[in-house]
């Protein structure tokens, strides 16, 4: 529900058609959805829809640039900048920590996907040993800064653990940006002691609105694209479900201890007021039929 600038799409949009799927690398894919500046693909082997071509990125001319957070993610993140105790997250990553601290002792957790630092602030003040790795610049740099933080500015298959294994990984709506997830999630694995645990927040595109998005865009042949680009945004490179989300896990190693659903908070969207009206009806009845648009997962490492 995120929205995106003309620039934004024209960066993501400049791409090799059918890239080998990120997740089963088969290269049986086709285009399913043309979309503004970007299109969506579907894996013929796993079933994955993806956005083919997606090019990440931490520097200034990446796509998670200052511009990211200061206008493209405005409402998501202008609550942070200076008291990040203000986040509407704030108190969901309070509970989830408090759920974690109930399997495993407080020790070393790493985020990736640190954006601006503030799961990992409330981490530290409960006891936690702070590691943040993030691609972008200039979230690492206010991370450091602004919240004296340990940030790692770079992808995570070029972070090198500087101590034990971490006893909790967590990916804060940030496995859905990375080019290769799979490779990012067998990284963190590796990260990982046995036994540690693993957290995973993530859209969840089996669900009401993102059925409603491609009924649109099926009727109308392609020509109603309006909800499929607010859904399935171009800064997207995953479009998760959960079968195919639980085969990721599954195929790392880890096992599924808690899939819960929820929705993205509204105070972290950039809407109108009609649109928020009608998030809300959506909400209610999403939450009626199990259908929410997002899920956090615990999976546990398995010892071997």
């Amino acid at each position: 529900m995120a929205p995106h600038s003309k620039s934004q799409l024209e960066v993501l949009g400049k791409s090799a058609m059918s890239e080998p799927c990120p997740l089963c690398k088969s290269a049986g894919v086709r285009v399913k959805y043309q979309l503004t500046g970007y299109h969506i693909a579907e894996c013929g082997n796993c079933g994955l829809e993806y956005n083919d071509g997606f090019r990440g990125g931490g520097d200034d001319a990446g796509v998670f640039s200052q511009g990211y957070y200061t206008v493209a993610q405005e409402d998501a993140f202008k609550t942070q900048f200076d008291d990040y105790t203000q986040d509407p997250s704030a108190p969901v990553y309070r509970q989830w920590l408090e759920r974690i601290e109930q399997r495993v002792p407080v020790g070393r957790i790493l985020d990736v996907g640190s954006a601006l630092g503030t799961f990992l602030k409330i981490a530290e003040t409960r006891g936690w040993k702070p590691q943040g790795v993030e691609i972008s610049r200039f979230a690492a740099e206010f991370a450091r800064d602004k919240r004296g933080l340990s940030i790692f500015n770079g992808d995570l298959e070029s972070f090198q653990s500087a101590g034990d294994a971490f006893d909790v990984v967590t990916f804060w709506d940030s496995i859905e940006h990375v080019t290769q997830p799979l490779a990012n999630l067998q990284t963190a694995v590796r990260l990982l002691r046995p036994g540690g645990l693993i957290l995973l927040t993530t859209d969840n595109f089996d669900c009401l609105i993102a059925d409603v998005a491609r009924l649109a865009y099926r009727v109308s042949l392609g020509k109603i694209r309006y909800a499929m680009e607010r859904i399935f945004i171009p800064l997207n490179r995953t479009y998760f479900t959960e079968d195919s989300f639980r085969a990721m896990l599954q195929s790392c190693g880890l096992r599924v201890v808690v899939f819960e659903k929820m929705e993205y908070p509204l105070d972290k969207i950039r809407t109108s007021l009609a649109e928020r009206w009608m998030l809300k009806s959506f909400y209610a009845a999403a939450r009626l039929l199990g259908r929410e648009a997002q899920v956090t997962v615990v999976a546990e490492k398995i010892a071997t």
